[in-house]
């Protein structure tokens, strides 16, 4: 994380000072403490960011609609900025809107060094392919490449080829 530049967006100034403090500890020299969305936005289009952290807890939806917007109209390479939402209420709404929005994981308060160490590594090693559909832009939500269900056709060049399973009538 050493040449990384990690970009933090919360509204909280508490919050972003742990998180910065969190990241300094792991060899992180380039933060930066964003405490609005429309910062976010222009400091996303200005400069490389090498990941970015965004609270979920933005009124109106703000904070799903930054990653619409990052992940659907944001110009390259930003749209495939890594991003970990936060979050203090963790509901399973919540986690799929983040989810279908393109956040590459989502993570609740309070956070551990443990779990935060563990996300950015794999953001780091498991380099997901990106999917850019109508509709959905993000990393891919498969965990492991499997293939398409038994009796399906797989929508992706790299799904395995799977037998068919023979069911007797």
């Amino acid at each position: 994380l050493e040449s990384s530049t990690i970009l933090m967006v919360d509204d909280n100034p508490m919050a972003l000072e742990i998180m910065s403090s969190v990241f300094y500890g792991f060899g992180a020299k380039d933060r930066i403490k964003c405490p609005s969305l429309n910062d976010a936005r222009h400091i996303l289009t200005a400069q490389r960011i090498d990941l970015m952290l965004l609270d979920a807890g933005f009124p109106d939806d703000g904070a799903i609609e930054l990653m619409h917007w990052l992940r659907r109209s944001a110009p390259d390479p930003v749209c495939y900025t890594p991003t970990i939402m936060i979050t203090g209420h963790s509901t399973k709404t919540l986690v799929r809107q983040s989810r279908d929005a393109g956040a590459h994981f989502v993570v609740a308060r309070p956070i551990t060094i443990g779990v935060l160490l563990n996300r950015l590594a794999w953001i780091a090693h498991e380099q997901r392919p990106f999917v850019k559909e109508e509709i959905y832009a993000g990393p891919d939500r498969r965990w492991k490449n499997k293939g398409a269900p038994l009796g399906e056709t797989g929508r992706r060049e790299s799904d395995p080829a799977q037998e068919q399973e023979k069911v007797a009538v």
